[in-house]
């Protein structure tokens, strides 16, 4: 069975892609005296080449390690009935004109994307129907499609998706009664474990991340750049650093010195040798210590309990937390007279092409940015860098590639904000939650008061928070889950606590109060997976927690154990209930990852602040989870027939108060503080 496509939907569909849907503009093959064959385009984002073949599908989303570009692929490919193995992904240049947004983040490119994509498959099979039907002078309904391949029934005539290219360039686009969407019980790519289209390059090492680019008559650069806390540089010599090999030239731009080099090490070391003058600036006396102070000045009265409740109050406090992308920042740019191109790993091409056109003064359409793989994003590869490395090629009328090293990644982050949140319940006689005050404080957030209900999938009758910031100059940016990184980590681990207050079991607390019917689910199947009330050895203990957001639904169970003064994870089960699932094994490894990610900032990670600046600025003091401490992490699909849900913010939230809710089951006490340090738990 295939759906149709109403009218309405159809065309929020084309106007959503932007121009490029309805394009039509059909690329030319061959030379120009013999016949032109015709590549079949019906869109932006299928081409299929009557010479070989092949078909190509454009993916706009930028590829961080997520699997957005196998799973775009996919849902075009399904749609289209073509052979899986005869599919070329090609990444989209930067330009919101033809493929309009193409912001990579907030877990949206699948979730907003999917019907969009399987819309673009289902207009091209359409197209190559008709064009086999005109040719056999036969009913279209008669033809199916398989493989990329279409056939008729009666005749057994068959042709390849090549072999009908051109004259399936010559079709009409079909009315939106015409297009019929797959039932997913016809799915043949979608809902299958589907290895990532990157893989082999990945392994094999020719896969082109930003950092590998190279481009004719390219140099290097390295900035020394005043430091984050308002410090300002002059340099005073510059003979050392044009002195080491490889150093071309040392100039001023806007944003501090950059030394020019043939190669890499050589404008490190270069910039390493600049004697430099650093005047120090206003925030050199600020410290986490004096942040945190600022934050508990923001708050204000907490709602007033119920007089003959039973109460229970606690605060939680979480660190800056920075990007860590295994490939530090990098841009080539090269500005011409005219035009300028740029290539870098960014989660937005189409703001950067737009950017870089305003900061240039020229049109947008002068403007080339290319995508390749980024090594690593989580909100922190947005356009600052590319727009110092425009500026130095402009300035040195050359291309040129920026790279940033381990230290000035961090250095110039920004960061998660550190928060502060406070909250106070309470609960009836019979254990019931009655009411729930939460305030949460950003250090330079971008929240000014305002208002919400971070809990709404529990049923508690009386609910306020607050959520507000304080002005602190510490750059802060969207770091994996955002806001609710720690609304998630502070609400689910103060409902540990209401469920102890009542007397009640964390999970049955849990499923007696939920309102949402998949949240349910999920705990259930998590539960059940992980053996919850079973007996553990001494020591050891389990905690829950739970998420709903991106339009999915996750719940998580730790499993650790103390001994020693150490904390070792010893197995984190996960259910998730992301609606229709496009490939399996990219949800799973999306947990995975959101999982260590979890794991690592709830017990080893953290940015502090002395003098204005972050004290970790390497993978000596960056900790994280390593392969010999890292658990296994058992994921549970919910098989769900909703629409797709986003994956790569959702798997986060709950993974950290699952932690140190297993923490309180095995010591008794509350975590008030992250990471989790045994010590911090002594004086409760």
């Amino acid at each position: 069975m295939r759906s149709a496509i109403t009218r309405r939907s159809f065309l929020k569909i084309v106007g959503g892609m932007g121009a490029g849907f309805a394009l039509g503009s059909f690329s030319s093959m061959g030379c120009a005296k013999a016949k032109v064959a015709k590549s079949f385009s019906p869109n932006a984002f299928v081409q299929i080449n009557p010479t070989n073949g092949l078909v190509s599908l454009t993916v706009t989303k930028s590829e961080m390690g997520q699997g957005v570009r196998t799973a775009c692929a996919m849902l075009i490919a399904e749609e289209l009935d073509a052979d899986w193995n005869s599919i070329k992904v090609v990444q989209a240049p930067g330009d919101g004109k033809v493929y309009g947004s193409q912001e990579t983040g907030g877990s949206s490119s699948i979730r907003t994307m999917h019907l969009q994509l399987r819309q673009m498959g289902a207009t091209a099979r359409h197209m190559l129907i008709a064009a086999a039907a005109k040719q056999w002078e036969v009913d279209p309904l008669e033809c199916t499609t398989e493989s990329g391949i279409v056939h008729h029934r009666d005749s057994d005539k068959k042709a390849t998706y090549g072999e009908l290219a051109s004259l399936a360039a010559t079709m009409p686009l079909p009315v939106p009664s015409q297009l019929f969407l797959k039932s997913k019980s016809k799915f043949k790519i979608l809902g299958k474990r589907t290895h990532r289209v990157d893989n082999p390059d990945v392994v094999n090492g020719s896969a082109v991340y930003g950092i590998d680019v190279q481009v004719n008559d390219m140099v290097y650069a390295a900035l020394a750049r005043p430091h984050p806390n308002g410090s300002k540089i002059e340099v005073l010599s510059e003979t050392e650093a044009r002195s080491i090999p490889g150093v071309i030239d040392v100039v001023k731009v806007a944003y501090g010195f950059a030394v020019i080099a043939s190669n890499t090490w050589a404008a490190f070391k270069g910039r390493d040798a600049l004697k430099l003058a650093r005047v120090g600036g206003p925030l050199d006396d600020l410290s986490t210590a004096k942040i945190l102070d600022a934050l508990k000045a923001q708050l204000s009265a907490h709602l007033e309990m119920p007089p003959n409740a039973k109460k229970i109050e606690a605060t939680y406090e979480f660190p800056y937390l920075a990007h860590l992308c295994m490939e530090p920042l990098n841009a080539v740019a090269n500005v011409l007279a005219d035009r300028c191109e740029v290539w870098s790993g960014t989660q937005n091409p189409d703001s950067v092409q737009t950017a870089v056109a305003k900061q240039l003064h020229m049109p947008v359409s002068a403007v080339t940015v290319h995508a390749p793989l980024l090594g690593g994003g989580f909100g922190r590869r947005g356009g600052d860098y590319i727009a110092k490395a425009v500026d130095i090629s402009k300035t040195i009328q050359r291309p040129v590639k920026l790279m940033w090293t381990r230290e000035d990644d961090i250095l110039d982050d920004a960061f998660r904000p550190m928060g502060f949140h406070s909250l106070r319940g309470a609960v009836d006689t019979t254990g019931v939650p009655v009411a729930w005050s939460h305030q949460a404080i950003e250090a330079g957030g971008r929240h000014k008061n305002e208002e919400g209900n971070p809990i709404a999938y529990y049923g508690i009758k009386d609910v306020h928070m607050r959520r507000s910031s304080a002005d602190i100059a510490i750059p802060v940016g969207s770091w994996r889950s955002t806001e609710f990184s720690t609304l998630i980590a502070a609400t689910e681990c103060f409902f540990d606590e209401m469920a102890h207050a009542a007397g009640k079991d964390p999970y049955e607390y849990r499923i007696a109060h939920v309102k949402l019917p998949r949240l349910k689910t999920v705990l259930e199947t998590a539960v059940q997976k992980a053996g919850w009330g079973t007996a553990l050895p001494n020591g050891s203990g389990r905690g829950i927690a739970c998420f709903s957001g991106y339009g999915t639904f996750i719940a998580h169970i730790v499993e650790l154990s103390v001994n020693g003064g150490n904390i070792k994870i010893d197995r984190v089960v996960c259910a998730v209930d992301c609606g229709m699932v496009v490939n399996p094994s990219g949800v799973e490894a999306l947990m995975q990852g959101a999982c260590c990610d979890g794991l690592s900032t709830a017990l080893v990670n953290e940015v502090t602040i002395a003098k204005g600046l972050p004290v970790q600025t390497n993978f000596d003091t960056q900790k994280w989870m390593t392969m010999r401490t890292m658990p296994k992490v058992d994921v549970t699909i919910i098989d769900s027939n909703e629409e797709p849900g986003g994956m790569g913010e959702s798997g986060y939230p709950s993974v950290s108060p699952a932690v140190a809710n297993a923490v309180f089951a095995v010591t008794g006490k509350r975590v008030r503080k992250f990471p989790i340090r045994l010590q911090d738990l002594a004086s409760q």
